[in-house]
């Protein structure tokens, strides 16, 4: 159990009152006060029968941030970040204030449905065998939308997507993203609500500094996985994710998805793996545009264009060349 020592004085003498805390919530802030303020909310709302801490670390630099926090929660710890360092160092610098026995690593756009944080922590220390969990996450309107991969990126499930072949999957009741069986099972990697176990972060580490955003929870999740832990997704923790289903990506959050996925096939598969995704991710843009090209889409077209071009940006980038010396 996690401790968090809180001292007042009396006279002379030391007083220590100690509370634990059995989970440690972390967001990380750019720009997203607002929606931090109303995930916290549905925290204070809906978590009962467990204790927790949250820690809410700034990467905008932003002193209003700070102090609607602190007007509303007082009781929030605040770690303020004088760059912006990215979502998985921003977590970083959480985790080492972190006083828990778990730590929930929650995306700001995120707002729990019912008692999400007790469920998974409860299923985390009824499987010792756990390393991770996360729960089911739904769209603004209750729809299903992404909540965990079944398998980790491979150059075969590229290909594939191209066919259109994951889709087909994921329109069965087995789902490669959302769980639909009722029951906890095994998974490669979760998103957007990660519980993690203390002990698993200290032994594999905390996310990959490399990283700036994307893919760095699934390299996590890798680590965990070959250092002899079980990662699984818990239906019955329902969380809704507010940005889960959007058919369209910002070019400035593809070109980081784009960074992500190289920095992961480099660490992954090497340089060679690093150049093959590359090729195929090109492949797949100019298939969708001739695709939509004769089926006279000119928005999902142009809306492909975009990523090829992207993602030729995000090739010849310094960062990306760095990558690959």
């Amino acid at each position: 159990m996690g401790y968090d020592y809180e001292k007042t004085r009396k006279s002379d003498e030391q007083i220590f009152v100690i509370r634990m805390v059995d989970v440690s919530v972390i967001y990380v802030n750019y720009r997203t006060i607002q929606l931090i303020l109303d995930s916290v909310k549905s925290i204070k709302e809906r978590t009962l029968g467990i204790s927790y801490e949250i820690i809410v670390v700034d990467n905008a630099c932003d002193e209003e941030s700070f102090r609607l926090i602190k007007d509303r929660y007082p009781e929030i710890i605040c770690i303020q970040s004088v760059d912006n360092l990215g979502f998985g160092k921003g977590n970083n610098l959480g985790i080492e204030q972190a006083q828990g026995d778990f730590v929930l690593f929650l995306n700001p756009d995120t707002v729990l449905r019912n008692n999400a944080i007790d469920i998974l922590c409860r299923f985390m220390k009824d499987n010792p065998s756990v390393g991770g969990c996360g729960g089911n996450l739904y769209d603004e309107e209750g729809n299903a939308t992404t909540s965990f991969s079944r398998k980790y990126p491979s150059f075969l499930w590229e290909l594939l997507g191209i066919l259109y072949i994951p889709s087909l999957c994921i329109s069965s009741r087995r789902s490669l993203f959302f769980n639909y069986e009722g029951k906890p099972i095994k998974v490669a990697s979760v998103i957007g609500a990660d519980l993690i176990r203390r002990t698993v972060l200290s032994s594999v580490g905390g996310f990959d500094a490399d990283f700036f955003m994307n893919y760095e929870e699934t390299e996590l999740c890798l680590r965990i996985h070959r250092s002899g832990w079980d990662i699984y997704s818990v239906p019955s923790a329902q969380i809704t994710h507010l940005e889960g289903r959007a058919s369209y990506i910002k070019q400035s959050r593809l070109y980081f998805l784009y960074e992500g996925q190289y920095i992961y096939f480099r660490k992954v598969y090497g340089k060679f793996g690093c150049r093959l995704i590359f090729a195929i991710t090109q492949l797949k843009s100019y298939v969708r545009i001739f695709q939509f090209l004769l089926l006279g889409n000119r928005k999902r077209g142009a809306y492909w264009k975009m990523k090829l071009e992207t993602n030729r940006e995000v090739w010849n980038s310094e960062r990306i060349k760095r990558i690959l010396k």
